[in-house]
């Protein structure tokens, strides 16, 4: 069984292209952005996904 992260908010991760990389943006609880770095679009949204709040995919 997978725990939602207490440390996390139930705001849906952003997802943007900079220059040549994918960006995961992620606001937690503490009004805090955590970020992601990743390679293609693909993997990007896919983590987005994992990433997501129970309920919101």
């Amino acid at each position: 069984m997978l725990l939602r992260r207490p440390d996390m908010s139930d705001a849906k991760p952003v997802v943007t292209k900079e220059e040549d990389v994918w960006v995961i943006r992620l606001e937690t609880e503490g009004g805090k952005v955590q970020e992601y770095r990743c390679a293609s679009e693909t993997q990007a949204r896919q983590l987005a996904l994992v990433l997501s709040p129970k309920g919101q995919k």
